[in-house]
């Protein structure tokens, strides 16, 4: 279990707690605790005495330990039994914490969505104290946000699921000598409404041996396989099909789709997926390209894009320290940074005014500057393999799209990435103009996850894609595809215009600890959907090419 699903459930028992009228210093406790494991860069499971962890008592303790030995705890399952299901699925509803869930269940009997989209209907939520017209109407537009999400996963959960399951049912059936990942796991969708497994069996079919989590699987056909449709838990739908090792490669290929190629391809036949491509007159594509406008004409000139890899990457932009809201210091950072091979390490702290995340006045910028040039003296003379570190700062872009310092802190940079975090409730007019401003800033270098989005928690804010990429293009700014998977903004359905208009891609992991530095590998992903080469990406240049273009030299 990892540390964000530690701190997910004490998140949950505070809310619970809040919910149940409990004594504000224990709802404290464990919110205050989930803060801080969540920011936590060793795993809980590793940690021999959790009391040495401040905000951790031996009560606390000791529930973690049954939340790492069963998934829970007494006080959280109390709880649960006490408090209607539903009242969970209301907490989940932006806008709502759970003093007004409290409100809405004790007032109005709400103990679902369903009760809660009822009531907001009939107009009784608005006459709540400290509710209102605005917030019952926030409330109905959060609901269709949370239902339009429900039974879905993001690509890294998506992946790290299909993964355990492919290891369970290896272990669990020596008939099954390969697991694939297909369907759109294996197109690399931000998201997907279902994990899909290619199992390779000796006949074909369906082993009886499945794990737990499958057992009641539903047998059924598809395209001519044997196939079984599981619903885990969770409520995530799980998709298995069986292939014999002769039609794998077809199978493979017919069950990562799209529509658009599928029904491009012949009927079951043996040989590689390469195979399958060329009977049916195509060029072999990469899975993550598959979902291209008009694919099935495509696929002869997207077969000759060299996409981007992790190999290509030199550098890693983009990244916080304690020095704003990380979990380790800057030369923490930037040691981790190099270990994974990397050749310039870009640090872009908060800025001041997103006071949230501890952002850095001037005077905490010029202290980091001294540090970062002790520490690139350091690196230069210590006989490892050259490294640099670039002052950097995420400046937040404020309401009228002016950078967050002064023209003299702004020109102490290396680079800048600029970026909204506060402000959403904008018009697309009004969204577009403060981001073309800020791109047209001089100072700014990169526009960081342009739409604000947090994928399957929040759409972001409507921008007129076409012209910042535009503003992009004339004032040489860099576009970022933000690689958390709760982002990956700049969408992928994007990258193909920027290339086209010559707008560099920044695949930056936006890590906030050491471990988050790998998140750029889903960043990856997302570009070489919109078909991004090297060339185009800005992290592939070299220390000293990257820092002409920085300077704009």
């Amino acid at each position: 279990m990892t540390n964000k699903d530690i701190a997910r459930l004490l998140k949950e028992t505070a809310a619970l707690l809040e919910l149940s009228g409990a004594n504000p210093f224990r709802i404290r406790a464990f919110s205050g605790a989930a803060r801080t494991i969540e920011r936590m860069p060793q795993r809980l499971a590793d940690v021999d005495d959790l009391t040495e962890i401040q905000g951790i008592g031996k009560g606390l303790s000791a529930q973690i330990q049954d939340i790492l030995a069963r998934g829970s705890f007494d006080v959280r399952d109390e709880l649960l039994g006490a408090v209607p299901p539903g009242v969970l699925d209301v907490l989940s509803v932006k806008g709502l914490g759970a003093k007004k869930a409290r409100v809405l269940w004790h007032e109005l009997g709400v103990t679902s969505l369903d009760d809660l989209e009822h009531a907001a209907r009939a107009g009784r939520v608005a006459e709540l104290d400290g509710f209102g017209p605005r917030s019952q109407t926030t409330i109905l537009d959060g609901i269709a946000t949370l239902r339009r999400f429900m039974g879905r996963l993001r690509l890294a959960d998506a992946a790290r699921m299909a993964a355990q399951l492919a290891e369970q049912i290896r272990d669990g059936s020596a008939a099954v000598r390969d697991v694939q990942f297909t369907g759109g796991l294996r197109r690399c969708l931000n998201d997907v409404g279902r994990v899909d497994l290619l199992l390779v069996t000796p006949d074909g079919s369906i082993p009886d041996a499945l794990p737990e989590a499958l057992q009641g699987a539903t047998k059924c056909t598809k395209g001519g396989l044997q196939g079984a449709e599981a619903v885990l838990d969770s409520g995530i739908r799980v998709h298995l099909l069986a292939t014999p090792p002769e039609t794998a490669g077809w199978a493979l290929a017919w069950s990562t789709g799209p529509d658009a190629l599928r029904s491009a391809f012949p009927d079951s036949m043996p040989g590689s997926e390469e195979d399958v491509f060329r009977a049916a007159g195509l060029s072999w594509i990469a899975p993550e390209l598959r979902d291209v406008p008009q694919v099935a004409t495509r696929t002869h000139a997207l077969a000759a894009l060299r996409l981007v890899t992790l190999d290509d990457f030199q550098g890693c932009l983009h990244n916080h320290s304690t020095y704003s809201d990380g979990a380790h210091t800057l030369e923490e950072m930037a040691i981790a940074v190099r270990e994974r091979g990397y050749t310039y390490f870009g640090i872009c702290d908060h800025s001041q005014t997103l006071r949230v995340a501890n952002g850095m006045s001037p005077q905490t910028v010029r202290r980091q500057q001294q540090e970062i040039g002790r520490l690139n003296e350091k690196f230069a003379s210590d006989g490892g393999p050259p490294f640099r570190i670039f002052s950097g700062v995420e400046s937040d872009i404020l309401a009228d799209g002016s950078l967050d310092y002064e023209d003299d802190v702004l020109a102490s940079f290396d680079f800048l990435v600029a970026s909204i975090h506060t402000g959403f409730n904008m018009t697309r007019e009004e969204a577009t103009s403060r981001l073309i401003t800020a791109v047209a800033n001089p100072y700014t270098r990169i526009l960081g996850h342009p739409t604000g989005r947090l994928i399957l928690r929040r759409d972001g804010y409507d921008i007129d894609h076409e012209a910042v990429l535009e503003a992009c293009a004339r004032h040489d700014v860099a576009v970022e595809l933000n690689a958390n998977p709760y982002r990956l903004d700049l969408d992928w359905t994007w990258v193909e215009r920027a290339r086209q208009l010559g707008v560099r891609v920044a695949i930056n992991p936006d890590a906030h600890s050491t471990d988050q530095l790998d998140l750029t590998e889903w960043g990856v992903r997302a570009a070489r959907k919109g078909g991004l080469e090297a060339s185009e990406c800005l992290n592939a240049l070299s220390a000293d090419d990257f820092a002409r273009w920085a300077s704009r030299s």
